[in-house]
């Protein structure tokens, strides 16, 4: 049996979004259920491009081909960081196709480490792997905009965002139940 403290974290952690109008772009909800939508394109994208590895003929690429077609997945990605008009689009279905593709861009690079010739080219793949992992998190932590969506709210400068209620209340069951 799935422990009670296990299964509020795993509630609370699919949508990581309050649930207000201010943050709608940034959630899917299917019936009562919210989910991030960045994170369920990009594990979708991830978890596909992993199946389709294990059933399919693409492990039979060589790595140079595995890193091109992982870098023509990354491209969106990249152009959306860049803030391009068409790539920065508020529709939820082209954002979530673009981290659906980020994540088998993931899938096929780290694929392509393991298919490397050697160590070295390994090593190399992986640290500019890291490197844009963490290059795009700085990048997005460091920007202005990172809450333009609380900018307009009234509880702005309160710790107590009524779109965490739900949440709030989720994990003061769990906590009371154990």
């Amino acid at each position: 049996m799935i422990n009670k403290r296990l299964l509020g974290f795993l509630h609370l952690s699919i949508a990581h979004h309050p649930l207000c109008w201010h943050f709608r772009n940034h959630t899917i909800r299917i019936k009562t259920l919210h989910l991030c939508l960045g994170c369920t394109g990009f594990y979708s994208g991830f978890i596909i491009g992993f199946l389709i590895f294990l059933f399919s003929n693409i492990n039979l690429l060589d790595w140079e081909s595995l890193i091109f077609i992982g870098l023509i997945l990354y491209i969106p990605t990249i152009l959306r960081l860049l803030n391009l008009p068409f790539f920065n689009s508020s529709r939820k279905d082209l954002r979530i196709f673009f981290r659906f593709l980020l994540g088998l861009g993931v899938t096929i690079g780290l694929i392509s480490i393991f298919k490397a010739p050697n160590y070295l080219i390994s090593g190399i793949q992986l640290l500019l792997g890291i490197g844009l992992y963490f290059g795009i998190g700085i990048k997005r932590a460091l920007s202005k905009d990172l809450w333009m969506e609380c900018d307009e709210c009234t509880f702005s400068p309160s710790p107590y965002c009524p779109g965490f209620i739900p949440f709030m209340l989720r994990k003061e069951k769990v906590i009371e139940s154990e």
